[in-house]
């Protein structure tokens, strides 16, 4: 009989998370620095709110879909509460500075696409989000000249991280256990191509922001670059591939299988 505490992946996250929480109550409000907020900084930072409203959708899909995987829907609850403390956190910085949101701002916000067919996609598309997202927050932290702000977003980029190594190795415990190995190494492989190579059909919330605000974050010299290479690098260390930046990912896709004929649907 196996040992849900000794055997699962949850309570090594679950301390994880603990020892690197951040508190919403320490952060330093009276310290915001008005004169260092202007309309465009406020906009960039009420649109990365918006979508981050997305995982709530995302959790109960999660622990609709998923729901067989009682150690990864139980690491769920832990990235809920994280993940929603985000929106909150940049909503109450932008509330400081003038700038309120409403009740439809927050349902609409909650929209998002169905998650893909594939368990690993699903996984690995996460791992994609979390870096891609914890870069976006770092560019912006070493942009801002608001001191708050850029502590905030300090603090997420570093939650964004740790949550693609969680994602990570749960994608790594799937793919140890998996019946069919092959298949799900080609439908990782498949999320990797097309987030890459064809991303206008990528359909998920981080995706969507940059494709929404590439001007904005051009007007306030924020890197809009992608980790790419580490992410490809990443990915073929999961799937135990020789992924680099110079792969060819289309070529690797024919070695493995047919090519995806459309991008799924993914929450964050």
């Amino acid at each position: 009989m196996s040992d849900v505490i000794a055997d699962g992946l949850y309570s090594r996250l679950f301390d994880e998370a603990e020892r690197a929480r951040w508190e919403m109550a320490d952060l330093p409000w009276h310290r915001i620095d008005r004169e260092r907020v202007t309309p465009a900084l406020c906009s960039l930072v009420r649109e990365i709110a918006y979508s981050e409203l997305t995982t709530t959708t995302a959790t109960r899909r999660f622990l609709t879909e998923l729901a067989d995987d009682t150690d990864f829907t139980q690491w769920i609850s832990v990235w809920f509460y994280e993940e929603t403390k985000h929106p909150q956190v940049l909503l109450r910085w932008l509330r400081q500075v003038g700038v309120t949101v409403d009740d439809q701002f927050m349902l609409r916000g909650r929209a998002t696409a169905p998650f893909m067919k594939s368990r690993i996609g699903t996984l690995v598309t996460n791992i994609i989000s979390e870096m891609v997202a914890s870069s976006a927050y770092t560019n912006l932290g070493a942009r801002t000249s608001e001191p708050v702000l850029a502590m905030i977003v300090r603090n997420l980029a570093a939650d964004e991280a740790r949550h693609a190594a969680s994602f990570y190795t749960y994608a790594r415990r799937h793919l140890e256990r998996s019946s069919d190995p092959d298949a799900d190494r080609r439908d990782a492989l498949k999320v990797l191509y097309v987030w890459f190579a064809d991303n206008e059909q990528v359909r998920h919330p981080v995706n969507e922001f940059y494709a929404r605000n590439a001007a904005i974050m051009t007007e306030l010299d924020i890197d809009p670059r992608v980790p790419r290479d580490r992410i490809i690098q990443l990915i073929g260390t999961l799937l135990d591939l020789p992924l680099t930046a110079d792969t060819d990912l289309l070529a690797q896709l024919r070695d493995v299988g047919p090519l995806p004929t459309r991008a799924e649907g993914q929450t964050r």
